[in-house]
C-alpha cells in the first residue's frame, strides 16, 4: 500500500485487507473539526477519543483558519496526527464548499452560480473552477461540495441562486466546465468535485426545501439526470451528493434504484456518493423508513451512499450490523474501496501535507482577481431600457435609493465567506434566524443534541427566531475580508455626485424612511433604485437554503418604496440584486431601465457602475424565465407540447407567459442575426449537422450577443418539448462588425425514452430555430432524420461552436 509504483487498485486492495471493521467504518464517516479543537488548535487528547481509528472526511476544513498559511498548518497537523497516531496512518479527505470560489476567508471570490450561467460562457466557469481548485490544493483541501447540478424551474425555491438555471442543456454545459476546471485532467493535480443534489432536489412539492419531488421517470432521466450524466461522462465527475427528497415514495438516501441502478448502472458513475448533511439520519426522521439510526445506516449504505456526513450517526453502527448478520461486509468493503481509491487518486496517501509558505502565494493572484471582474461584467443582464441608459458624464446628481445602496452583505449569496461570517456572528451573539427544513427540531428531548458542539450551535441558531445582526457591524467584518470593496453608492460616486438613502430595510415593512427617500429623489436628476433580496441562512435573508417563498415580490416595504420613488417622475433606473427571479413587472413598470444583477460578490459595485455609465455594455442573458406571478410558477421555456404557451391557455386573472423569457437580455447596441444555413437537410440519426448563421452589430457601440440555437422534434411518439436549447455562442462585435457562427449539432442529443423506456432517436422532421432568446427566434429551417437510432446511453452533451468569417 506504500509503494507508489504499484497500480492504485493493488494498493487499495492491500490496504483494505489489513483493516478491521472499526477501521473500515471510520473511513466512511466525517467529522467537524470543531469537535476536537482546543483553545489554540487541534487537541490530540480529543482526537484520540473521537477518531481513534481515523476518519474519512474533515468537514468544512476551510473554516479552521482565516489565512492560507495558518489553515495549511492546521490541516497539516491533523494529517500528521492521523499518520502517526492511528494504526494504519490513513490521511483524511478535507472538503469545503466552492460554489462561487473556494468558500474560505482569503480565497478569490466570484459571483454566485446563477450569475455564472448568465454569462453563457462555460470557458469562464472552467477557469473560475481552476482558480478555486488551485487555492484549495494549496492549503490541503482536496474535495469540494460543488457544483450544484439541479435544474431549477420554480422561482419560489430558495436555492435558485446555487443552480445554473432552468435549462438542462445549459446546466450540463456549465456543470461540465466546472468539473473540468476543478478536477483538471488528472485528479493528482486537481480537486474532487461533487455534483449535487442527486436527484430532483430542486423540484419539490410547493417548492419547499427537502419535500417530496413529484416527477415521473422521463423527467428524472431526460431533465434532472442530464447534467449529472454529462459531468460524469464528459468530465469524469468523481463525487455525487444525494438529494434530501423522496421520489415516488422512496427517499433518495435510501434508494438503490436511484443511487445504484440509475447513477452507476445507467449514468456510468464510478466515484463516491457522499451524504448531504444528516441525510442518513433523516431516513429515521422525518422520512420514517427506518426505526433507528443504525437501521438508517444499513439502508443508506446498501442503497449506495458511501460516506455519511457531516458526522457519523448511522454508520458507526455498521460493524455491529455486520456481526449481527444484518449487513454483508462486502457492501462496506465496496464503499471503503471507493473512498480509499480517491485518496490515492488525489495523491493524499503519498503526500498528505502541503507547504504552508506556498499556500498564501496561491491565493488572490492578479489574474484570478481579473477573472472575477470579467465574469461579473459578463453576468449583468439588461432587462429593459428605453434609452435612458447608459448615463452620460452630464447625468447630474444621482440619488441611489434602496436597501442595496450602501450594503456589502446584500451583494453576496449564501455559501460565501460573507454569509458564513453572518452565521457565526449570530451563533457567537446568541441571535437567531431560521432555516426551515434543514435541521429539524427533535420530537424527543433526548435527541435534541449531538456529540458535535458546532452542529448543535448551528442548529440552535437555525431553530430560533428574532434578532438580526447589526448591519454596520456585519459590513465592517465583510470589509475586512475585502478591503478594496465599496458599495453600489460608492462606485456610482466615482462617476457623478451621489445622494444615498436606504429608504427601507430588506424585509421590514416599516415605511418611515420612504418619505426621506422620496425627498432625495425629487432633488436629484436621476434615481438609481438599488433593491432586491438578501440571500443567506439567518436574520432577514429571504433567499437561500430553507428560504422558500410563497410570494415573489420585492421583500418588506421595497415595493412601496419603488412605487413612490417612480411616482416622483424623476428618471429612474432600477438595479435589482437577487439570486432568483422576482416579480418586478408591476413594481418597476415605470422604471426607465432595469438591470438584473445576480449576487455578484466583491466586484459587483464597480461592474454595476460601469454598466450604468456606459463603460460596460451589458451582455448577459437570463438563465431562468421570470414568471408573470407566483401563481404561474413553475415557468420555463422548454415545456412540453400541450403545456405552457403551446396550450393556448391563460389564467382568468392574467397571462401565463413569462415577463422575461429564458435567454432574454438587451444591449446598448443592436444586432441582426441572419442567413441560416444547414450542412444537410436529410441526415441519419446520430450524424452531425453543421448549422450556421450570420451576426452583425448594427448599432453604434461595441457589444456582445449570445446566439442561441434551439431544436424541436416536430412529431414524436412521446410528447416532446416545444423547444430544446441545443447550442449557444457569445460573440463580441464592434459597431458594423459581423461574423458567422457555426454549430456542430450531434443529432443523438434528440434522444428520449420511448414507450418501452428505451433511449431512442426517432425518424422524422426536426425544426431548427436561431435567435437572441427563447422567444426571439427569427431564423427557422427543417432537416429530416431519415433513420432511427437506439442508444445504450447518451454520448453527446454539448454542441461545439465557433466564429468564422469575422469582418
Amino acid at each position: 500500500m506504500t509503494d507508489p509504483s504499484l497500480p492504485i487498485p493493488e494498493r487499495v486492495a492491500d490496504l483494505l485487507s489489513r483493516m478491521t471493521l472499526e477501521e473500515k467504518a471510520a473511513q466512511v464517516v466525517g467529522v467537524f473539526p470543531g469537535m476536537f479543537m482546543g483553545p489554540t488548535g487541534p487537541d490530540p487528547d480529543k482526537m484520540s477519543k473521537l477518531i481513534p481509528h481515523g476518519v474519512g472526511h474533515i468537514c468544512m476544513g476551510g473554516g479552521l483558519a482565516r489565512r492560507p498559511r495558518e489553515l495549511a498548518s492546521v490541516l497539516n497537523f491533523i494529517q500528521e496526527w492521523l499518520r502517526d497516531n492511528t494504526r494504519l496512518g490513513i490521511p483524511a479527505m478535507v472538503h469545503n464548499e466552492s460554489l462561487c470560489g473556494l468558500a474560505q476567508d482569503s480565497a478569490t471570490a466570484f459571483p454566485t452560480a446563477i450569475a455564472l450561467a448568465a454569462t453563457f460562457q462555460p470557458r469562464l466557469i472552467e477557469k473560475m473552477a481552476g482558480v478555486a481548485s488551485r487555492e484549495a490544493r494549496a492549503v490541503g483541501i482536496n474535495h469540494v461540495l460543488s457544483p450544484v447540478l439541479d435544474v431549477n424551474r420554480d422561482a419560489r425555491w430558495g436555492r435558485v441562486h446555487e443552480t445554473y438555471g432552468e435549462d438542462p442543456f445549459l446546466c450540463t454545459a456549465m456543470g461540465i466546465a466546472f468539473v473540468r476546471g476543478m478536477q483538471t485532467d488528472d485528479l493528482g493535480g486537481g480537486t474532487i468535485a461533487t455534483g449535487k443534489h442527486f436527484l430532483g432536489y430542486s423540484y419539490t412539492e410547493g417548492a419547499l426545501n427537502q419535500t417530496a419531488s413529484p416527477m415521473g421517470p422521463r423527467a428524472v432521466h431526460e431533465v434532472y439526470a442530464l447534467p449529472f450524466e454529462g459531468a460524469i461522462r464528459d468530465a469524469g465527475l468523481a463525487s455525487v451528493m444525494n438529494s434530501y427528497s423522496e421520489i415516488d415514495g422512496v427517499p433518495v438516501a435510501g434508494s438503490p434504484e436511484i443511487l445504484t441502478g440509475l447513477l452507476r448502472g445507467q449514468l456510468g458513475f464510478q466515484g463516491c456518493v457522499v451524504a448531504d448533511y444528516s441525510a442518513v439520519t433523516r431516513l429515521r426522521r422525518p422520512h420514517a423508513v427506518a426505526a433507528t439510526d443504525a437501521q438508517a445506516g444499513v439502508l443508506a449504505l446498501t442503497a449506495g451512499l458511501d460516506i455519511e456526513l457531516p458526522t457519523g450517526i448511522g454508520y458507526p453502527s455498521l460493524p455491529d450490523a455486520i456481526r449481527d448478520g444484518d449487513l454483508d461486509e462486502s457492501i462496506l468493503d465496496l464503499a471503503v474501496e471507493r473512498a480509499l481509491t480517491q485518496r490515492f487518486q488525489v495523491g493524499l496517501m503519498d503526500s498528505p501535507t502541503v507547504d504552508p509558505d506556498e499556500a498564501a502565494a496561491a491565493f488572490n493572484e492578479p489574474e484570478a482577481l481579473k477573472l472575477s471582474r470579467t465574469i461579473t461584467d459578463a453576468s449583468l443582464v439588461l432587462l429593459e431600457n428605453d434609452g435612458t441608459l447608459p448615463l452620460g458624464p452630464d447625468a447630474g446628481t444621482v440619488a441611489v435609493i434602496g436597501p442595496m445602496a450602501d450594503t456589502l452583505r446584500g451583494l453576496f449569496a449564501a455559501y460565501t465567506p460573507a454569509a458564513a461570517l453572518e452565521l457565526f456572528m449570530a451563533m457567537s451573539q446568541g441571535l437567531g434566524g431560521s432555516m426551515a427544513g434543514v435541521f429539524e427540531a427533535s420530537d424527543d428531548a433526548d435527541d435534541s443534541s449531538t456529540s458535535d458542539p458546532t452542529l448543535d450551535a448551528v442548529t440552535q441558531v437555525f431553530h430560533s427566531t428574532g434578532a438580526i445582526i447589526d448591519p454596520a457591524e456585519l459590513d465592517q467584518g465583510i470589509g475586512d475580508l475585502y478591503p478594496t470593496m465599496g458599495t453600489i453608492a460608492d462606485a456610482i460616486a466615482q462617476y457623478a455626485p451621489v445622494t444615498s438613502i436606504k429608504g427601507c430595510d430588506w424585509t421590514r415593512r416599516d415605511e418611515d424612511g420612504i418619505d426621506e427617500a422620496v425627498a432625495a429623489a425629487q432633488t436629484a436628476d436621476v434615481v438609481v433604485l438599488a433593491v432586491g433580496e438578501k440571500t443567506g441562512w439567518v436574520g432577514d435573508a429571504t433567499g437561500g437554503e430553507g428560504r422558500d417563498r410563497k410570494t415573489l415580490e420585492l421583500p418588506g416595504a421595497q415595493s412601496q418604496l419603488v412605487r413612490r420613488v417612480i411616482a416622483t417622475g424623476v428618471p429612474t433606473v432600477a438595479v435589482v440584486v437577487s439570486g432568483r427571479p422576482l416579480d418586478k413587472a408591476g413594481d418597476l413598470a415605470g422604471a426607465k431601465a432595469i438591470l438584473q444583477v445576480w449576487h455578484p460578490g466583491p466586484e459587483g459595485p464597480q461592474a454595476i457602475a460601469a454598466a450604468l455609465f456606459g463603460e460596460l455594455n451589458p451582455g448577459g442573458k437570463l438563465p431562468v424565465s421570470f414568471p408573470s406571478g407566483v401563481g404561474a410558477s413553475p415557468t420555463y421555456h422548454g415545456h412540453k407540447h400541450g403545456s405552457g404557451s403551446s396550450s393556448d391557455r391563460a389564467y382568468v386573472d392574467g397571462p401565463s407567459a413569462p415577463v422575461w423569457a429564458f435567454g432574454h437580455g438587451r444591449s446598448y447596441t443592436s444586432f441582426e442575426i441572419s442567413d441560416l444555413a444547414l450542412s444537410d437537410t436529410s441526415v441519419r440519426a446520430g450524424d452531425v449537422v453543421v448549422i450556421a448563421c450570420g451576426v452583425k452589430n448594427t448599432g453604434d457601440r461595441a457589444g456582445d450577443e449570445v446566439v442561441q440555437l434551439y431544436v424541436r422534434d416536430v412529431v414524436g411518439s412521446i410528447t416532446r418539448p416545444v423547444r430544446q436549447l441545443a447550442g449557444f455562442h457569445r460573440v463580441s462585435l464592434d459597431p458594423g462588425e459581423s461574423c458567422r457562427v457555426e454549430f456542430d449539432f450531434d443529432t443523438s442529443q434528440l434522444a428520449f425514452l420511448d414507450h418501452n423506456f428505451e433511449l431512442v432517436v426517432e425518424e422524422g422532421d426536426i425544426e431548427v430555430m436561431i435567435g437572441s432568446s427563447s422567444v426571439d427566434l427569427p431564423l427557422r429551417a427543417n432537416f429530416r432524420l431519415i433513420s432511427s437510432l437506439k442508444l445504450d446511453h447518451r454520448t453527446s452533451f454539448t454542441t461545439p461552436s465557433r466564429v468564422d468569417e469575422r469582418r
